[in-house]
């Protein structure tokens, strides 16, 4: 078949050669398309359930209104947070990572703030934004307190 046979064009105006490229190029985008939404899932943070909740203390190891930092065994690695025992106001599990460029944040007992070293920001007891250059408050995890155990699982949104 000759190049002219190829370039050749039907009633409708397209070349036989047109056709085919598009043809494969829209096979080739609705493939690349699939994957790349298959993907997006693998990297969204899990989603906390009765079995992906973790057992990281008791309700008595954690004074009320004094947040405390703890470390457990997380889905793939070690993560860390603070539990905070909110009294009648309930729990709040945060994590321990500012929000603008990923600085570990610390407790700051006199100030009753949780301070980042990395650019003078400050949050309050609840992760809310007081203060710097902070897009968003400390990110929050599920947590539950039942009977004498406390649980902690994946990200709020």
């Amino acid at each position: 078949m000759g190049k002219k046979q190829m370039e050749k064009k039907s009633e409708s105006g397209m070349s036989r050669r047109r056709f085919l490229n598009l043809g494969i190029g829209a096979t080739g985008s609705a493939i690349a398309l699939g994957y790349i939404g298959s993907a997006g899932k693998f990297l969204e943070p899990p989603v906390a359930n009765a079995e992906t909740l973790k057992e990281v203390g008791k309700v008595f190891d954690f004074e009320e209104g004094v947040p405390k930092f703890i470390t457990y065994k997380g889905s793939t690695v070690d993560e860390g947070i603070y539990i905070v025992n909110m009294g009648k106001e309930g729990w709040l599990a945060l994590e321990f990572l500012c929000t603008h460029l990923q600085c570990a944040v610390s407790y700051d007992d006199a100030s009753k703030q949780f301070l980042c070293p990395c650019h003078g920001g400050a949050f309050d007891m609840k992760g809310n934004v007081l203060y710097g250059p902070i897009p968003k408050p400390l990110q929050r995890r599920v947590i539950e307190a039942h009977g004498i155990s406390v649980r902690v699982g994946g990200r709020l949104d």
